[in-house]
């Protein structure tokens, strides 16, 4: 038998590639990145993700999923809004009416306020303070103020969700309602003979004259209230 001793085997070490650092998200980050590609796109839990250099899981942690991430959304855009109208030199029906548009114009520009409606206009109730303050100025008492305030919005909110419907429906290829009632009108209806006599036009479809009698109503209910000042 052989004396000599075996020699080792040779080993070879192997080198575990490093995997890359998850990139670390907080809620400034966050805001970033909604912020960015809420510029570019529609917001998303992918886009979002994919500007911060996380998964969506991750995101999601953060985030509790894409409702939360539209409301980070709605926030920014809240704040980006800029100021009332101011009600210097006005009497309150006309700074209402104001207030209505000022509203509106938000809604209709952001659709993505438009899903979270008050809560996105006003995260903060701060814009409520203000209004409740420039009522009661005007001589309402402060829970009048804050119940005008909040009908006010509620029937903007109304007349923007039927105005965003209306465009969806002419983007998809489809009349309108209003639209189709006025050519049934115009073809000639028997069935509706109180609305056949009313003969529409353009005129009465037209969104920002509807809605200046649209608001108009709703203020003078306001001012049929008891309490309500002159």
């Amino acid at each position: 038998m052989s004396n000599e001793k075996k020699k080792p085997a040779s080993t070879v070490s192997v080198t575990k590639p490093k995997l890359g650092r998850t990139p670390s998200i907080n809620q400034e980050s966050i805001d970033a990145a909604v912020r960015k590609v809420g510029a570019q796109q529609e917001i998303s839990m992918q886009a979002v993700a994919k500007e911060l250099g996380v998964n969506v899981t991750t995101l999601y942690r953060h985030t509790g999923g894409l409702e939360g991430v539209r409301r980070i959304y709605a926030a920014q855009l809240s704040s980006d809004l800029g100021n009332m109208p101011s009600p210097l030199g006005k009497a309150w029906r006309v700074w209402l009416v104001e207030l209505a548009i000022f509203y509106r114009q938000a809604l209709v520009e952001n659709p993505d306020l438009f899903r979270f409606a008050q809560a996105a206009l006003d995260p903060n109730f701060m814009r409520l303070e203000l209004a409740t303050k420039i009522l009661t100025e005007y001589g309402f008492e402060a829970r009048d103020a804050v119940r005008a305030h909040a009908f006010l919005i509620n029937n903007v909110v109304g007349y923007v969700h039927q105005e965003l419907q209306t465009e969806a429906e002419i983007a998809g290829g489809s009349a309108p309602t209003y639209a189709r009632l006025s050519e049934t009108l115009t073809k000639g209806a028997g069935q509706l003979p109180m609305l056949s006599e009313l003969h529409l036009d353009d005129a009465d479809l037209d969104v920002d004259t509807n809605f200046d009698y649209f608001i108009n109503y709703a203020v003078n209910g306001i001012a049929a209230q008891a309490g309500a000042p002159e």
